[in-house]
C-alpha cells in the first residue's frame, strides 16, 4: 500500500517536475565588447531560434552566433539546457554580416538575394513600371528604387514595407543614390533634371539641370557635391544645393551616359560610345581612354580604385586596370613605369550585358543582364560562381550591400 501511494505521488509530481525543468530563466545577450544587446526572459528548453526571436536589432542579413562564456555554441536543435545555462548568465552574440545582392527588372520589382546561396531573400513590388535603378542606404536598412513610372520609391529592407513615394518627375527616372551620410537623396530623369530629395522626410530640396544619370560625390559625404556625365560628352561637378557647376570638362564627342567615382572622388569614369574614359574631377582632365569594342552603357570603381568594371552592349563584361596614384603606369621623366594587368572577360549571360557591380570587399564582381539574371564572378579569375533567377524580365541595375566587419554589426545593434 505505501509503495502504491509513493507511486501516485510521484505521477501527481511529475508535471512540476518537468515545469521545474522548463522554468523561465533571465540571460544577458552581450556584444563582442561587453554591451548588453538584450534581455531575455527564455525557457531552458528554447534553442537558438527562439531566443533570436527576442533580439530585435539583429542588423539585417546578419548571421548569429551565440556562445557561452566557456565557448559552447547554442545552434541547431540544441537547448539552452543543453549548453548548461542556467539563470543569470550570459550569452555573446556574434553577428557574421551575410553579403547580399540588390537588382533591378524591368519587371517592375527589385529583389534582395543572398550571395552565399543565390536565395531570393525579399522581393520589393510596388512600381507600375520597369525598375531601372536600385541602391542601399550606407547602414542597409534602406533601399531606394527609380522607376519609369517617374517616380522613386524608399523600401525597408528588413520587411519590404514601402516607406514613402517621391513624386515630381515628368520623365522615367533612371538612376539613384543616396548620400554616404545617409541624408539626402538624388534622383536622375530622362528629362535632364536631377532632384535632391531629403532623406529622413522625403521632401524635395533642389533641381539639377542637365544630368540625367548622376551620383553624389564620395569626397563629399554630406551629399553637397553631384557628379554627372553630359549630353557634350563630359563630365559636370555641381553644387546639391544650388545647381551652380563648379567644374565641367568636355571631350570631342558623345554623350557621357554612365560615370561612376572612384572612392576618393578624384577621377570619373564613363561610357562615350565605344569608349571608357576616365577624368580627374578637379581639373577636368582626362586621364584614360579605352576602348572596349563595344557600347559601353554601366561603369563601377572597385572598392580600392585600382580596377573598373564596364558593361557593353553584348554578352560580355569587361574587368580592367586603371592607373592611380599609388599606381601609375607613366612618368613624364621615367617613361612606362609598368604595364597593366591584361582586361579579364566575364562571358556567360545569354543577353546583353545591362549593369554591373563589384562587392563590398572587391572580391566579386556582379552583372546583371537582358536574359532575366544576374551572375556573380570572382574578380581574380573571372569564372562564374553563381547565377540569381527568378526576375521574368531584364536586370537593369546590380548593387552589392555595404560590406560591415563582425564588430561593426555588433555595435550598430547595440546602439540602436
Amino acid at each position: 500500500l505505501a509503495q502504491a501511494a509513493l507511486a501516485r505521488d510521484l505521477v501527481a509530481q511529475a508535471p512540476h517536475l518537468a515545469s521545474a525543468a522548463s522554468k523561465a530563466m533571465r540571460i544577458s545577450v552581450r556584444n563582442l565588447s561587453g554591451r548588453e544587446v538584450a534581455s531575455v526572459e527564455a525557457e531552458r528548453s528554447w534553442t537558438k531560434a527562439e531566443v533570436c526571436a527576442q533580439i530585435l536589432d539583429i542588423p539585417l542579413l546578419a548571421l548569429p552566433r551565440l556562445l557561452t562564456v566557456a565557448g559552447a555554441e547554442l545552434n541547431g536543435s540544441a537547448t539552452l539546457a543543453d549548453i548548461g545555462l542556467s539563470d543569470g548568465d550570459v550569452l555573446q552574440l556574434l553577428l557574421e554580416q551575410r553579403p547580399a545582392l540588390l537588382t533591378a527588372s524591368a519587371d517592375g520589382t527589385a529583389a534582395l538575394w543572398c550571395t552565399s546561396s543565390g536565395k531570393l531573400i525579399r522581393s520589393f513590388a510596388g512600381h507600375s513600371g520597369q525598375v531601372s535603378s536600385a541602391t542601399f542606404s550606407p547602414d542597409g536598412a534602406r533601399i531606394l528604387t527609380g522607376s519609369y513610372d517617374r517616380t522613386a520609391k524608399v523600401w525597408c529592407a528588413h520587411t519590404g514595407q514601402c516607406l514613402r513615394t517621391l513624386e515630381g518627375h515628368s520623365e522615367a527616372i533612371l538612376s539613384v543614390d543616396i548620400s554616404a551620410d545617409g541624408t539626402r537623396m538624388l534622383t536622375g530623369a530622362r528629362d535632364g533634371i536631377a532632384g535632391v530629395w531629403c532623406a529622413s522626410t522625403g521632401e524635395y530640396l533642389s533641381t539639377l539641370r542637365g544630368p540625367a544619370i548622376a551620383i553624389f560625390s564620395p569626397a563629399s559625404p554630406d551629399g553637397r557635391r553631384v557628379l554627372a556625365g553630359t549630353t557634350e560628352g563630359g563630365i559636370l561637378s555641381m553644387d546639391a544645393d544650388s545647381g551652380e557647376i563648379l567644374q565641367a570638362s568636355r571631350c570631342m564627342y558623345g554623350q557621357v551616359v554612365p560615370v561612376a567615382a572612384s572612392p576618393d572622388g578624384a577621377r570619373v569614369i564613363g561610357g562615350v560610345y565605344q569608349d571608357m574614359l576616365m577624368w580627374r574631377v578637379e581639373t577636368g582632365k582626362v586621364l584614360r581612354r579605352c576602348w572596349p569594342g563595344s557600347w559601353v552603357e554601366s561603369v563601377a570603381f572597385s572598392p580600392d580604385g585600382t580596377r573598373a568594371l564596364c558593361r557593353c552592349a553584348d554578352n560580355v563584361a569587361w574587368s580592367m586596370e586603371v592607373p592611380g596614384e599609388r599606381r601609375p603606369w607613366h612618368s613624364p621623366r621615367r617613361g612606362i613605369l609598368r604595364r597593366p594587368s591584361p582586361p579579364l572577360r566575364l562571358q556567360g549571360h545569354r543577353g546583353p550585358v545591362k549593369s554591373v557591380a563589384f562587392s563590398a570587399d572587391g572580391r566579386q564582381l556582379f552583372t546583371g543582364s537582358q536574359d532575366g539574371t544576374a551572375k556573380m564572378w570572382s574578380a581574380e579569375t573571372g569564372d562564374c560562381l553563381l547565377t540569381f533567377e527568378g526576375h521574368t524580365a531584364a536586370v537593369m541595375s546590380v548593387r552589392c550591400a555595404p560590406g560591415k566587419s563582425v564588430d561593426e554589426a555588433a555595435e550598430e545593434a547595440a546602439g540602436r
